[in-house]
Parts: C-alpha cells; sequence; structure tokens
C-alpha cells in the first residue's frame, strides 16, 4: 500500500502534503514541491534564455517569410514591367502631337488667360472671364509683336518639349507635347537680360 501512495504523491505534487498524508515520511519515498522532475514527468520547465531563443526563430522565420513574399512581389512587378515598358512606349508615340500643331500665340493666350489653374483660381462671372479674355489677348499680342523664339525638343519619340522665349516679356514658357494635347509646364525668368 506504501508503494500506491508514493505514486500518487508524486503525481500529484503539492496536494497530498496538503492533504497532510502521512505516506510521504515513508522510508524511500521522496518530497515533491510542486515542480515536477526529468525523471517523472519528461519534461522540464523553460528558462528565460529558451522563451527567447523560442521567439527569435519564431519572429526570424516571420522575416524570412516577409523578405521571401517581398522578392515575389518585386520578381513579378519586374516581369510585368519588362511586358507593359514598351507597350506604353508605343502607345506614346503613336499619340505623339506633331510640330504643326504647336500654335505658340493660341498656347499664350491661353496660359495668360489662366486656363491652366485650378478651378477656384479662374475668373467667375461672365464679365470677368471676358476681360481676362481680352487683357490675355492685348497682352499676347503686345509681347510676341516684337517677336518670339519657338524651339521644339523630341523626346524619344514618345513626347515632345515646347520652349517659347517672349524676350519683351523676359520669360521662357514650357509645354510638354504628350497623347495628342500641349500640357502648359511652367514659366520662367529669363536670366541676365
Amino acid at each position: 500500500m506504501a508503494n500506491v501512495s508514493t505514486t500518487a504523491s508524486v503525481s500529484r505534487g503539492n496536494a497530498t502534503r496538503a492533504s497532510g498524508s502521512s505516506s510521504s515520511s515513508l522510508p524511500g519515498s521522496r518530497q515533491n514541491d510542486g515542480r515536477a522532475s526529468s525523471a517523472t514527468a519528461g519534461t522540464t520547465p523553460l528558462s528565460d534564455t529558451d522563451i527567447n531563443n523560442e521567439l527569435l526563430f519564431k519572429y526570424g522565420g516571420m522575416a524570412l517569410g516577409a523578405l521571401l513574399a517581398l522578392k515575389i512581389i518585386f520578381t513579378a512587378l519586374n516581369i510585368l514591367s519588362i511586358l507593359v515598358l514598351p507597350l506604353v512606349y508605343l502607345y506614346l508615340a503613336s499619340n505623339c502631337p506633331s510640330n504643326d500643331t504647336f500654335d505658340a500665340k493660341k498656347e499664350l493666350k491661353r496660359v495668360m488667360r489662366g486656363a491652366h489653374l485650378p478651378e477656384e483660381h479662374q475668373p467667375k462671372g461672365f464679365f470677368e472671364q471676358g476681360l481676362n479674355r481680352l487683357a490675355a489677348s492685348v497682352t499676347t499680342e503686345l509681347a510676341t509683336s516684337l517677336g518670339y523664339e519657338i524651339s521644339m525638343t523630341d523626346c524619344f519619340g514618345a513626347a515632345k518639349m515646347a520652349t517659347v522665349k517672349v524676350p519683351v516679356a523676359n520669360a521662357e514658357y514650357y509645354w510638354i507635347g504628350v497623347v495628342g494635347k500641349w500640357r502648359y509646364i511652367g514659366q520662367r525668368e529669363i536670366p541676365g537680360n
């Protein structure tokens, strides 16, 4: 009977001591303070370094998985860009406006009128728009009456850059021709005049 109670005290730990049984005082029996020994339970408690190593492996594996996923995504995008870029270039080259479609006076009038500005900065009323158009026409005619210089730059056949130099206004104006339209980019003051 003593052997049975000894086995029960090992497997139940502190419960045997709390019940006040005297089986743990038998010769050959061991005191158990609640910690399972490697011989009886088969597992050892994890130390702080073991827990840290386990977390390190877990987060390291997650980081490697994320890097692998990013590598796959970037490889797919690279392959896609290799296939799509020639198609985009062909589309831009086929729809690039010719040099003949650029009318410097008309484009300058549009810029002076403020057609490139956002909606909230454009004139609102009918009379404001009319006066703005009149002022833009007069200003453009006066500025270009003494001459202006147009230069065109071809960008690999996909786009064209137009520069209009107006010495009277002391400014250079820039447009880019892409997808069949001329879009105003900006202006700068001519240095040295």
